[in-house]
């Protein structure tokens, strides 16, 4: 298992960050399908029902991130009224629920501390384990590539954990943004849209909507792949209206079991 964690308190115009890196290699079995997803990625928005939230001081990215997951469509439709973390549109009220989940990531999480009292930070996994838990999804998977990610994001959104770039800071009038400068921590947010055509990705920030655009902003394809590569993590939640993932084999499962079946075999044969 992989962990890593950076951030910074100095000046900056930027917010508060707070994401770990921690990739468990067990994730590998819960990779999105290539035969389940589109052929292609093609210009999508989905909808988001809740306001943008603002995490203010605390490390809790990962638990506004997955609190901004809940509240899109279509995952935030198949959350029944009677689920007691489902998100209001209250800011207030949804932000209280994304402090929760990111306790419960903490705690959830291969980091030592827990918050509170502890700001921690958290994980993009713990986090999605905290949204299953709190009765908000059925599972979760993972996109392990650019193309994997762009094709995901046509019909759901994402959430994902990445290097946060000083460049990332000062978006544009338009809300893009580049990566430049430094890294100064680690972030969590939401994908929310993939415009195809200038090939930019759209995401919603836990920031405040003093920030970015409104409390929006976009980025490059090529910046997304990049950020992937240096250790970023994609999560997409499964609405409760489908089934849970399952398990699929990977390379070192079917290996494991050849070699089971050949020692089972050597056995009986009296080897």
């Amino acid at each position: 298992m992989k962990i890593r964690f950076i951030d910074e308190y100095g000046s900056h115009t930027g917010g508060r960050l707070g994401r770990h890196v921690e990739h468990d290699p067990r994730s590998r079995a819960y990779a999105l399908s290539e035969d389940l997803l589109p052929s292609t990625y093609t210009s999508a928005v989905h909808t988001v029902r809740i306001p943008i939230l603002d995490q203010g001081n605390l490390g809790s990215c990962t638990g506004n991130a997955a609190e901004a997951f809940a509240g899109t469509d279509p995952l935030y439709a198949a959350i029944p009224a009677t689920v007691k973390a489902r998100p209001t549109g209250d800011a207030h009220a949804d932000e209280t629920q994304a402090v929760a989940l990111y306790s419960a990531a903490t705690r959830l999480d291969s980091v030592q501390g827990v918050y509170p009292p502890t700001d921690t930070g958290s994980t993009g996994v713990a986090v999605a384990k905290a949204a299953l838990q709190s009765g908000l999804i059925s599972g979760y998977q993972h996109a392990f590539s650019l193309d994997s990610a762009l094709k995901a994001l046509t019909a759901s959104p994402l959430i994902v954990g990445v290097n946060w770039y000083e460049g990332f800071d000062s978006p544009d009038p338009n809300g893009l943004v580049h990566i430049s400068g430094s890294v100064r921590g680690g972030h969590e947010f939401l994908l929310y849209g993939i415009d195809a055509a200038k090939q930019r990705v759209l995401a919603r920030n836990s920031w405040g909507i003093s920030w970015g655009l409104q409390g929006s902003f976009s980025f490059s394809f090529d910046d997304l792949g990049r950020l992937l590569d240096e250790d970023g993590d994609a999560t997409l939640f499964v609405p409760l209206s489908s089934p849970a993932p399952t398990p699929t084999p990977t390379p070192v499962d079917v290996d494991q079991a050849l070699a089971a079946s050949m020692h089972t075999w050597l056995t009986a044969k009296g080897f």
